[in-house]
């Protein structure tokens, strides 16, 4: 069997709102495309599952896996592309808070570039979100001497061998892969970043509230720091 042009990685827990709307829709955007799409579910625990299983063709691969969190959902499904070895590997989430019309401009530049990622010019998310993102991007810039725009961003496309070179720098653990990701790439090979529409989240659940968003700050800082010293050389 001819290897996927595409490897699309889509982690998901508890969409069951959103998430046939939302395959659908990749589904269409991508139909001239040789493509797979990997989801991986989180281990929800609403419908989201059943929901799936009950659209399934041969271009969808369900993984069911134990809740971990997203990051290492996302370490999960990049791993689970590598080995159908596709030309590219593009990753977005399953919350209907971005477009499918922006994928047009990823995939027309796909040739020029290694790694191109999306910088929402608009983000639609809780202040508190946008607070820990600016103190992220000042330890980054602390640790490193540079500024990626829009780091974390669930909208990228690579070629195979950005994720195969920079998986080896992740620990299956690690809470914020697509950062980790993002540094590699910026330094090691020929990157892109184009601006991309952000819709406000109108279903789903918001995981990281209180207490358990300090947690994940305070995960996230200590992971940029230990790439900086122990995994990544400048």
């Amino acid at each position: 069997m001819k290897n996927p042009e595409l490897a699309l990685v889509i982690p998901v827990f508890n969409e069951e709102k959103v998430i046939k709307q939302v395959i659908n829709k990749w589904l269409k955007v991508l139909k001239q495309i040789n493509f797979k799409i990997i989801i991986v579910n989180d281990g929800s625990n609403d419908n989201t599952k059943k929901i799936i299983k009950s659209i399934l063709t041969n271009k969808i691969i369900l993984l069911n896996k134990k809740n971990s969190g997203h990051g290492p959902t996302i370490t999960y499904g990049y791993k689970a592309a590598l080995k159908l070895k596709p030309k590219f590997i593009f990753q977005v989430d399953s919350d209907n808070q971005f477009s499918t019309g922006d994928f047009k401009k990823f995939w027309k530049k796909r040739q020029n570039y290694d790694f191109i990622i999306g910088h929402r010019l608009v983000r639609n998310d809780p202040l508190h979100r946008l607070v820990i993102t600016r103190i992220l991007k000042f330890f980054i810039i602390l640790f490193f001497g540079f500024s990626v725009k829009d780091i974390n961003v669930p909208y990228r496309l690579m070629n195979f061998k950005v994720l195969k070179e920079g998986i080896k720098c992740i620990n299956p653990r690690n809470i914020v892969p697509n950062i980790l990701l993002s540094l590699f790439a910026f330094k090691t090979f020929k990157y892109k970043t184009e601006i991309i529409k952000h819709k406000k989240r109108k279903t789903g659940q918001v995981v990281l509230a209180n207490w358990n968003l300090i947690k994940f700050c305070i995960r996230a800082f200590y992971e940029v720091a230990m790439f900086k010293f122990f995994k990544f050389k400048l």
